[in-house]
């Protein structure tokens, strides 16, 4: 039940970001070009389909994507995982302790800079 309640809320949030892209679409079409919409059914589907689509994928990514991403900055940033060998952590914590943050967070940056062009064809 908290789960549909949840959905509920991202679909709703996610019909207020849409709407008004759509108002300048349907405007910029009725007031611009002054025609009709072709095919207006079918265009109203495919609306409803991105709302749909965009709520589970939001959703998704509040289940899946950000705890794991929660976890995994905590591990990562967890003194006892940075002085692992030490057999004490030290009063002061240097930048430069945190090394292995900075090379995940530039291999990740890394990674995104070269995938995003193909997700775009």
């Amino acid at each position: 039940m908290e789960l549909l309640h949840s959905l509920a809320n991202v679909f709703i949030q996610t019909v207020i970001d849409v709407v008004p892209i759509a108002t300048i679409i349907f405007g910029f079409q009725l007031l611009v070009i002054r025609k009709p919409i072709p095919h207006l059914k079918t265009v109203l589907f495919g609306f409803f389909y991105v709302l749909i689509g965009l709520t589970f994928f939001l959703e998704g990514l509040e289940l899946a994507l950000f705890p794991m991403g929660k976890l995994m900055a905590a591990q990562l940033t967890d003194p006892a995982f940075i002085f692992e060998g030490l057999a004490s952590i030290p009063d002061v914590i240097r930048w430069q302790d945190y090394m292995w943050v900075y090379i995940f967070a530039a291999a990740i940056g890394f990674s995104t800079t070269i995938a995003e062009p193909s997700l775009i064809a």
